[in-house]
């Protein structure tokens, strides 16, 4: 498989995965999605467990390592190596690695552990490993979603830090490539993002109007997915005529985790989204009382100052 293909199934892993998730927000709880997975997490153990000790460590190529024991896999987590975006960075890999199917190898009988087993909790610059690479790449996309940080109108690392809990190297590569997105506008190309922006509305709605959570909204359906909020509703099959993945390799510009192309070219262009109409409505209805008191105030002064002349 290409490069280009590899991104592809990280990026699309990341979008299932949050799919998966029990509370649609950010930051994602990257603990209830491995349990979700049924996926474990606990710190290094002691050396009083000497047997799991010793595992844990020949497998560590970093602070965070994942075993598959017997039939159930364990993320251990090196206490006080990481702050908590290094740490969240650090299991969303691993569940990258695990999602993606990466090749394991044998430890001990019945143990087994990821081929690829670097780890440090953050983007790796020039590494050669690709399953390394597609773990990062699944673990940024899961983090920092670009369809989401699009509709909060979201592109700088700071940003980025604040909503997503990124660490600060991984966030300033996400703020790179959520520039080069908005210039090109490639976004809803795909269902599975289609789908993801739909399961975040409720969120994405009460962190853009938190007054007006009220608000309906119509949600899309899997069958015929409604682009409501950038105001070009399409039909399934116009969307699947649309959406043919482009074939492009991504192109080098140092850190080759970063540049490939999140996704082919975009719909029609339109308008990102009727927040200012949709709040201003809001706003006139919220106060109509107040507005119609005052519009009546105005013409009763009108009115006798006409009459006084």
């Amino acid at each position: 498989m290409s490069t280009y293909g590899q991104y592809q199934d990280a990026r699309d892993a990341a979008w299932r995965a949050l799919l998966e998730l029990p509370e649609k927000k950010l930051p994602v709880d990257v603990d209830a999605l491995a349990k979700k997975l049924g996926v474990e997490i606990h710190p290094f153990p002691g050396k009083e467990q000497a047997l799991l000790h010793n595992l844990v460590s020949r497998a560590a190529g970093g602070p965070c390592v994942s075993l598959r024991i017997r039939r159930a896999w364990h993320i251990f987590v090196r206490p006080k190596a990481f702050d908590e975006s290094h740490r969240r960075f650090a299991i969303a890999h691993e569940l990258g690695h695990l999602v993606l199917l990466h090749e394991t190898e044998s430890l001990a009988p019945g143990v087994r552990c990821f081929a690829a087993r670097e780890n440090t909790g953050d983007v790796m610059e020039d590494t050669q490993e690709l399953e390394t690479y597609t773990a990062d790449l699944f673990a940024i996309r899961l983090l920092a979603p670009a369809c989401l940080l699009h509709e909060m109108h979201i592109d700088s690392s700071g940003a980025i830090i604040s909503l997503c809990g990124l660490p600060p190297h991984a966030a300033v590569i996400r703020a790179e490539r959520m520039q080069l997105l908005n210039e090109r506008d490639v976004y809803y190309t795909h269902i599975l993002e289609t789908k993801v922006r739909n399961a975040f509305l409720p969120w994405l709605n009460s962190m853009r109007f938190p007054e007006s959570a009220a608000i309906k909204l119509r949600y899309a359906s899997e069958s015929a997915p409604v682009m409501e909020i950038h105001g070009y509703p399409k039909t399934a099959s116009q969307q699947e005529e649309a959406s043919s993945e482009a074939a492009s390799p991504p192109r080098s510009e140092g850190i080759s985790y970063a540049i490939a192309t999140e996704s082919p070219r975009s719909l029609q262009k339109g308008p990102l989204y009727r927040g200012k109409a949709v709040g201003l409505r809001f706003l006139i209805r919220r106060n109509r009382k107040s507005i119609l008191i005052g519009t009546a105030v105005l013409l009763a002064g009108v009115l006798l100052y006409l009459f006084g002349r």
